[in-house]
């Protein structure tokens, strides 16, 4: 838990440094090139059974230099609901890196009953562009069934073209560990439609695949790369429906399922 609270202090830290210098926002491009929504459906394998899960982001200019952007996510997977909303501060210069603050709640249903996890989070966020190359940091706190813990993440991002994104993140929480690895390609230059594969495994339950599509509004010329880093971050309900997901399905501190009696008073 320490180590979570001077993770965050650090990106505050770099955040206020950042806005106490009057030049760096006078040359960068804005924070976000205009609003934007993206939608997205996949199904597969999640959580032991068939999948299937929606999500969005809508973003919006906070002035020259700051964006805000909405997440949402909802779905269902082995038979089980899921979903959340999520709300993103944050200040960007598109050429170098974004720094911010996200808040979460998100509902994951689980295998029986009274195990369905109401999960609270608040954090920092970061995104660095290094070519063609993005780092995304993220730690910050969480509640589930009053229990309060530190998670973080670390993601990578390599555009082998301005269409084609090859990702990998790391994330964890308690004893939970995960990884994930995915890519998004899209097809055409002129149309803002792009097909989406991840795949990921944590230390809690079976491993996860899915496959879908994802369509942007109001960027319609715009390459994967270039809305990444100029229009939306990453939709974070999403990510953690998905990546490692079944800790929240399999808790030990959740009442296992009733089991019948042998004896003469079974039903």
């Amino acid at each position: 838990m320490k180590s979570t609270y001077q993770s965050i202090a650090v990106v505050v830290a770099i955040l206020g440094a950042t806005l106490a210098s009057p030049s760096l926002a006078e040359d960068a491009p804005p924070a976000v090139s205009a609003p934007n929504l993206k939608v997205d459906l996949s199904g597969g394998a999640l959580s032991g059974g068939p999948a299937l899960l929606a999500g969005f982001t809508g973003t919006v200019p906070l002035g020259h230099s700051f964006g805000v952007q909405l997440d949402g996510a909802i779905g269902g997977a082995d038979d089980d609901m899921r979903g959340g909303f999520a709300g993103h501060v944050f200040y960007r210069d598109p050429r170098s890196y974004l720094l911010g603050g996200t808040a979460m709640w998100s509902s994951i249903a689980g295998p029986h009953s009274d195990a369905e996890s109401q999960v609270r989070r608040i954090g920092a966020e970061a995104e660095i562009y290094l070519g063609n190359f993005s780092i995304l940091p993220a730690a910050g706190i969480q509640n589930d069934h009053g229990d309060a813990t530190g998670y973080g993440s670390l993601g990578g991002i390599y555009y082998a073209m301005p269409n084609l994104a090859l990702s990998v993140s790391a994330a964890g929480f308690a004893n939970s560990r995960s990884a994930q690895a995915g890519f998004e390609y899209q097809p055409s230059a002129e149309r803002p439609l792009s097909f989406i594969v991840d795949v990921g495994m944590d230390n809690q339950g079976p491993a996860f695949v899915l496959a879908g599509f994802r369509y942007s509004f109001a960027a319609p010329s715009k390459s994967i790369q270039e809305r990444d880093r100029y229009d939306d971050p990453a939709n974070i309900v999403r990510y953690m429906n998905t990546v490692g997901a079944s800790a929240f399905t399999a808790q030990p501190g959740h009442n296992p399922p009733p089991i019948a009696s042998s004896g003469a008073g079974a039903s």
